[in-house]
């Protein structure tokens, strides 16, 4: 059987991940973001990229209007795209603040909304899932993070409600909660010469931070059949950071 899987923010980090291991397990993926060229365009038989602006309603409509006419309804979304801005609640600039509710949770169920839709048109016995890219910061509180981290939470909060609205339906949906990720937004908001730049959320009791592919693995158990009496839950993919804090060495 052939499954869709619509993946947001896959141009780079934990998106891209989770495309790329879906691609390993025979999926077919449709790829969005806002990097890639207009038009969908055929990497493989399985593999499609799409430009698709999530803080734009029209975008998302237009591209699952594409998507849906080529290949019918999907069986799995993965929200991924998102943004960062770091800094003090108290100091944080409002384009700010708005910007990361219009990307980070807005535009996320924008795109859940436009996939129920399509999804409501399967037959009710079809693998339908949605996951949610969250974060341990909408968990942990965290300075330097809070605006980033309530629309986090706001997400997960979603994550619930819809899990809960959907259920009958056979819709599952759920979250992963991951810590510091090494990825390009990451690394891009580290810059030590930066101002309010990105401080990791925690030194990890396993030494490291997690890669996408760590992230991406968890996706993939949601969308398999093992998770099959799996709905509403939030998995923090954050190699034990919250459960105890480790002072970083001096």
């Amino acid at each position: 059987m052939n499954r869709i899987a619509v993946v947001t923010g896959a141009a780079s980090g934990i998106g891209q991940a989770a495309a790329q291991r879906l691609l390993s397990a025979q999926w077919t993926v449709i790829m969005l973001d806002v990097a890639f060229d207009a038009g969908m365009t055929a990497l493989n038989d399985h593999s499609y990229t799409l430009r698709c602006d999530v803080a734009d309603r029209a975008s998302i409509d237009s591209a699952f209007s594409q998507i849906t006419d080529r290949f019918g309804a999907p069986d799995a979304l993965v929200c991924s795209a998102g943004v960062l801005r770091i800094g003090a609640l108290a100091d944080m600039d409002p384009t700010d603040f708005d910007t990361l509710y219009t990307v980070n949770t807005r535009g996320a169920w924008l795109c859940a909304r436009a996939a129920i839709q399509a999804m409501r048109m399967q037959r009710s016995d079809a693998l339908r899932r949605i996951v949610f890219v969250g974060s341990i910061s909408g968990i942990r509180p965290k300075v330097g993070n809070g605006a980033y981290g309530a629309q986090k939470a706001a997400l997960h909060i979603l994550t619930g409600v819809l899990a809960a609205e959907l259920g009958g339906e056979g819709i599952l949906v759920n979250a992963v909660a991951p810590g510091t990720v090494d990825t390009p937004m990451i690394r891009a908001n580290s810059d030590p010469g930066r101002t309010g730049r990105y401080r990791p959320s925690g030194t990890s009791p396993l030494g490291r931070v997690a890669t996408p592919e760590d992230v991406a693995a968890v996706i993939e158990f949601y969308l398999g059949e093992q998770s099959n009496y799996v709905t509403g839950t939030v998995i923090p993919v954050d190699g034990g950071t919250r459960g105890a804090f480790i002072p970083a060495s001096a």
